[in-house]
């Protein structure tokens, strides 16, 4: 399995000398310079975990930790920061995150090791947290899908889709009822194609014949349902 690391920081030397070393032990790596570049990568890419920087601008590290939590983010959170004083430590394991150490000096073995430690631990979770439905299997910790056999690269909305779908087979949900659960827009909002745009998605990437879709149901007027009977 590919496991993905987020770097977030401004300062490049960090990120150059972590990207290195993560990428030598297997892992595939982004970088962002600030928090708002993060929340992009995140809403648009898998992440298996982030390294952050609290003093970060335009959204500082706390701030994106929020977010990311508010948002759903499962994956652990490790902030990397020169901030000294304890309650910055405290504060950022009680808003969500992992681990917290100090880099200066940066010490890159240490950084892999907790890396590894919290990726350890969060994937163990995901043992008994899968959903099967014939050839169709979505590991909802490690958030990856395979069906018939192939792993299917899925961006985090997607996924978001296909797990709500998926833990409740046959059940036909609204427009509004996925709008408001996933993007959070308010219930009075109906004319945007958001949804539609993300189902056809799923089709071309799961479905045999993506014009003849058998698996992601349309009830018009209505929504969708996943028409897939549980083994």
């Amino acid at each position: 399995m590919d496991l993905k690391i987020l770097v977030v920081d401004s300062d490049t030397e960090v990120t150059s000398s972590l990207e290195k070393a993560l990428l030598t032990k297997g892992y595939k790596v982004r970088i962002a310079c600030n928090g708002e570049e993060a929340l992009k990568i995140t809403e648009s890419e898998l992440v298996h975990l982030v390294i952050t920087e609290v003093n970060l601008p335009e959204l500082d590290g706390f701030s994106l930790c929020k977010t990311l939590r508010a948002q759903g983010f499962s994956s652990p959170i490790i902030f990397l920061t020169d901030k000294e004083s304890e309650i910055y430590a405290v504060i950022g394991l009680e808003i969500g995150a992992q681990d917290y150490i100090r880099k200066t000096p940066l010490k890159i073995n240490e950084v892999l090791a907790r890396a590894e430690l919290q990726l350890k631990v969060y994937l163990s979770k995901g043992t008994n947290r899968t959903i099967k439905i014939k050839n169709l299997e979505i590991d909802l910790e490690r958030r990856t899908v395979v069906y018939a056999g192939k792993t299917k690269e899925l961006t985090p909305k997607e996924f978001q889709i296909l797990c709500k779908l998926a833990q409740f087979p046959k059940k036909v949900f609204s427009r509004e009822e996925l709008l408001t659960e996933i993007w959070g827009f308010p219930h009075a909002i109906k004319n945007t194609r958001t949804l539609d745009i993300h189902i056809g998605y799923l089709r071309k990437k799961i479905e045999e014949e993506p014009k003849r879709p058998k698996l992601f149901r349309t009830v018009r007027g209505v929504g969708y349902y996943l028409e897939i009977e549980k083994n």
